[in-house]
């Protein structure tokens, strides 16, 4: 279970630094993802459509915080984006604390979106929530 929460702390779960990698250059098919990242500060639920598995606070400041459902602080980092690529570095240099770039494409009518991690690893449905 930590290790899926770090993943996901990765996803929204910073610091692409500098430029952006190779692998998360825009391609062909990427019609579907908008010009400006869909997430930006705020709280978010992160699962699979079904599911939330965390919920994840990004911070004006690059910083963020993963959470259960009830509140509880499980992981964090800091976090930047560009255009269409949204990168999360979680603190820590563990296995599962890699800084990760994530792709994310249009929100749907309510504002969920699929957000896919650049090197094809993972995929997760993001909702902003209201705080």
């Amino acid at each position: 279970m930590r290790a899926r929460l770090a993943l996901i702390g990765a996803l929204a779960l910073a610091g692409c630094g500098g430029e952006i990698p190779d692998e998360a250059a825009p391609t062909e098919g990427a019609a579907l993802i908008p010009a400006t990242q869909p997430m930006g500060p705020g709280l978010y639920a992160v699962g699979d459509g079904t599911t939330v598995y965390a919920r994840t606070r990004l911070s004006a400041d690059g910083t963020y915080t993963d959470m259960t459902e009830a509140g509880e602080t499980v992981g964090g980092g800091s976090w930047s984006s560009r255009e269409d690529v949204i990168c999360f570095d979680p603190e820590g240099d563990g296995e599962d604390q890699q800084e990760r770039c994530w792709r994310n494409e249009a929100p749907d009518e309510d504002g969920s979106f699929r957000s896919l991690q650049v090197d094809g690893e993972g995929e997760y449905r993001v909702m902003p929530l209201e705080e």
